[in-house]
């Protein structure tokens, strides 16, 4: 076999090698792109930085492609689809994927479908909020189902449009949206609709219908 062919077949080995890559032992890995198989922990990863832990995947920076996330904190970097059923999010980029449970520091969502947990503070850019406590943040659009709006400094963002199916409304500037249901307890409405298409001008809330 000549060096060129020799070359060429070393290269195609190290490609296989590296497709084949998997982090599947305790401890640190930097940089890495591959596969995770860790416990209940699996997804394809690239240039990632994480600690596998019997205490769950301690994520640094780098991005998660699909899969399924145990458990675990995730402190920076890019969520790309894939289910999350627990654990503390602590900032970073949520681009799509289901939410089953956990909690949520800080950080901005995209797009994707929240069962429950509760929401510390963050901004929500669109999706569908299936239930769980919300307690701080901007919310930017898409679809609540149920849960307990808590509070939250509303200087800092406003509910500009969406669905509100059902839950409990304390504090907070409600902008635009559709109002279905639910409980009104204070706050400042500048204007929306109700689920019979209505208009509500600013000082018409919901507790006045």
């Amino acid at each position: 076999m000549d060096n060129k062919r020799i070359a060429s077949e070393l290269n195609r080995v190290a490609k296989s090698l590296v497709a084949e890559e998997v982090a599947s032992i305790a401890g640190e890995y930097e940089n890495f792109t591959g596969d995770i198989s860790w416990k209940r922990n699996h997804a394809k990863v690239k240039n990632a930085t994480f600690e596998l832990t019997n205490r769950g995947i301690i994520w640094r920076d780098g991005i998660w492609f699909g899969g399924s996330w145990e458990d675990g904190i995730w402190y920076d970097g890019v969520w790309y689809r894939g289910h999350w059923w627990g654990g503390t999010w602590k900032g970073g980029t949520w681009k799509e994927g289901f939410w089953e449970d956990g909690f949520w520091e800080d950080g901005t969502w995209e797009y994707g479908t929240w069962k429950r947990g509760i929401w510390a503070n963050g901004t929500w850019w669109n999706g569908i909020w299936g239930g769980g406590i919300w307690e701080n943040g901007n919310w930017w659009g898409g679809t609540w189902y149920k849960g307990t709006w808590e509070a939250g400094d509303w200087g800092t963002g406003t509910w500009r449009k969406g669905t509100w199916e059902s839950g409990v409304w304390k504090k907070g500037f409600w902008q635009d949206g559709v109002w279905e249901d639910g409980i009104w307890n204070g706050g400042d409405w500048w204007g929306g609709k109700d689920k019979k298409g209505i208009k509500h001008d600013r000082d018409d809330s919901p507790d006045k219908w």
